[in-house]
Order: structure tokens, then sequence, then C-alpha cells
């Protein structure tokens, strides 16, 4: 399909942006408003592959991307993006080339290159990236973390920083990929087994955070936490709010693939904190009770403390008394797992039950630092006030920054 056949107008109209001569601020706007508003998602994938038999016409081409995203806020996978925002940028007048690469091997991911002024950017909605990044050796900060970009034999390799779950590195190959060889890769995303054919997943990139769902569960990213929310009820009803896409179409995927529960039924939030220190050093520094009391030193005073079958109990009050002359007790019961350089913390204050942890680990190269809360109940109500995820998450990061400090040289 040629792209000048594509309804331009229409399109840019649902991105709420405006005709312009091609440029890197036109480019910058339309790559974050396919992310912001045109999900990542695998149920039109799902109905598609059912209701085609033919292999060579499975694949969503951008004239069908665009109209059911016209028609029903869907989106796609990685080459459907793909295909569907090059078709856009050739039909505004901007020179780009397809590209293929590897998530978790090669040629499953797929990309653009744009040549603009003499540089070229790498324009990634099949992952997707969280901004445009230079086709060279480079390291950008974004609202998602750092991003480091450097070359090898076949091209360039990607590693995101922010939340490191899930995949975080991409290696793209620079190679001129032919029309015929796209076609090729992209038809075997609908090979049986295809990680995008087993469950309803999505996501859309927005300007300081990543919302995706998955496995029962909505989740929050922004570049030092994650907040999971558990959808218990109306959940194509819930995600169609949340995402834009038809409720139906939600409705039938999940009929065909399975809509399994998620893992709780309580929100969880948690901070992440990279570190140079060793995970099991970091671990040791705060799992005896003096550590745990150096941990604390600040925030509250310990002022009462007993060894359990599986580890400790403190009595806490804060570092100064109160305006009345009077203190407030919390108790708290420390377990730690050295398995997994955990600390479960339940925090009892009258009826009232709080569960946390910290932990310690390393994901491939890096070590981290976490500190996790469970929350009361489902929570929905964190998905619509961003504010108030944000100030329970700073909560988090500030008891990391202490455990940071007490581990630092």
């Amino acid at each position: 399909m040629l792209s000048s056949s594509l309804p331009v107008e229409e399109i840019l109209e649902a991105l709420d942006l405006s005709r312009a001569e091609p440029g890197p601020g036109l480019l910058d706007a339309l790559f974050a408003r396919f992310n912001a508003r045109v999900p990542f998602e695998t149920a039109s994938k799902i109905e598609r592959n059912a209701a085609v038999a033919d292999p060579e016409e499975k694949p969503r081409r951008p004239d069908l991307f665009w109209r059911e995203h016209l028609e029903s806020g869907t989106g796609g996978t990685c080459f459907a993006r793909v295909a569907a925002f090059d078709a856009l940028l050739a039909a505004l007048g901007f020179p780009t080339r397809k590209i293929l690469g590897r998530v978790q091997r090669d040629f499953d991911h797929a990309a653009q290159i744009v040549e603009l002024r003499g540089r070229s950017w790498i324009c990634d909605v099949g992952f997707p990236f969280p901004a445009l990044l230079p086709a060279e050796a480079a390291q950008v900060e974004t609202s998602a973390g750092p991003i480091r970009v450097r070359p090898t034999e076949r091209g360039l390799f990607v590693e995101l920083g922010g939340v490191p779950e899930g995949p975080r590195q991409v290696e793209l190959f620079l190679e001129p990929v032919a029309k015929e060889d796209f076609a090729l890769r992209w038809r075997e995303t609908y090979r049986p087994g295809s990680k995008f054919l087993g469950a309803v997943s999505l996501r859309l990139q927005l300007e300081n955070r990543a919302i995706s769902f998955a496995g029962g569960e909505v989740r929050v990213d922004d570049a030092h936490s994650r907040l999971t929310v558990p959808l218990l009820t109306a959940r194509p009803a819930r995600l169609s709010e949340i995402f834009g896409v038809d409720a139906g179409l939600l409705a039938r995927a999940f009929e065909r693939v399975g809509n399994p529960r998620p893992r709780a039924n309580d929100a969880s939030l948690t901070a992440y904190l990279e570190t140079d220190c060793d995970p099991g050093q970091a671990f040791s520094a705060i799992t005896s009770p003096a550590g745990y009391r150096r941990l604390l030193e600040g925030v509250a005073a310990v002022s009462g403390e007993a060894e359990t079958e599986d580890g400790w109990t403190v009595r806490l009050s804060p570092p100064a008394p109160g305006p009345s002359g009077q203190d407030g007790f919390l108790e708290e019961r420390v377990r730690p797992d050295a398995a997994r350089r955990r600390l479960e913390i339940t925090r009892l204050a009258g009826q009232t039950r709080f569960e946390s942890f910290y932990r310690a680990e390393r994901r491939g190269e890096k070590a981290y630092l976490l500190r996790g809360a469970r929350l009361q109940g489902p929570r929905e109500d964190l998905l619509r006030n961003d504010s108030l995820r944000g100030r329970l998450a700073a909560g988090l990061a500030v008891d990391l920054l202490a455990w940071g400090r007490l581990i630092s040289p």
C-alpha cells in the first residue's frame, strides 16, 4: 500500500498534530504522540491471526492498521507499528528506511532510521524506545532513565536505563533490509507459539512513564519505580478506558487466549536504585539488628528489640517527641531471607498491618537496591492519580537513599 493513500489528515488529527515541513521538531512530536496514543497491543494481532488463514495476508499493513486505529483505537506489535509509522513519515516527506534487530533472537525486531539534516536518527516505535536516539555512540538522558548507544559489528547496541524489568537491551542491524526480507520476518511473527499470539498485552509510552498490561495486572513504570495494580473485575472495559482500545475486541481476544488472574489482589509499589556495591555486601549491611538500626537513624528511634525464630522485632518511635509530648509507637517484625537477599518487614500499628521489603540483586552487569511495599487493596485510584503515586514512590526512594549512604565508602 502506498503511503500517499493513507488518510494523513485524519491520522494527524488523532495524534493532535498539524502538517509541517519535515524536520527534527515534527519528527520528535510524531514519535512521542504515536507512542502515547497508538498502543503497542496484541489483541488486534490475535484476532487477525484467527480471522485470516492465508499467511501472506495475516500482517496488518499500514492502510488496515491506521483504519482500525481510527475506528477502534487499536495499535499493533513491533513490525506492524514500524510499517505503519514508516508509511506516515513517508507521506509527510521524511526520508526513512526500515531496519531489523534483535531482542531475544536475530531478526525478531524492527525499527527505522530517519535521515535529517546530515544526521541519522533511530526511530524505534517497535520496542518502543522512550525517545529518538542518534544512530551513533551516545548517552542520552530521558524521562524514563538514561539510554546508552554503542556501535557493534552489525550496527548499534542500545541499553535502556530505568526500571530493570523485562528486556532492557536491543541490537539494531544497520544493513539495509529488502522489502521481501522485512515481509518475511513480519510473517514469521504469526508462527504458532509466537509470544504475541499467546496472551493479551498492551502498552503506552507516555511523556514521563510507561503504562502496560500483562498477566491480569496494569503496571506503571517511570525512571525509578514500578506500580503494579491488579485488575480484578470488568477487565476489557477498564483496559478500554486506560488504553483506548475497543472493549469488544479485547473481550474476544481474551476469550481466545485466556484471561488469567493477577498474582495478588493487592497493589504493590517498588522503587529501584542502581548501586556500585556488591549485592551481597549491600544486603549484609542491613541484615542484622545493629545494621537495621543504622538504616533507621534519623527516621525512627529504636526503643525496644527482641530476637525471634526467623529474625527480630523492633519497637519504633519518632526521633523526637511530638507537639503533645506523647510518642507514638510502631512494631516491626523483620525477617532476613539470605537466599534471595531480601529483608521482609511487617509493620504493626494498632489494627493496621503494612508489608514491605528491602532487596539487593544483580541484573546482568548491574546491581540494584529495591524497596517495595504491598498496598491495601487493588488501588486502581493510583492509575488516575499520578501525583499520589509519585509521592508514595518518593517515600520508598528516601529509604533507598538511606541504604545507599549506609553502604557507600
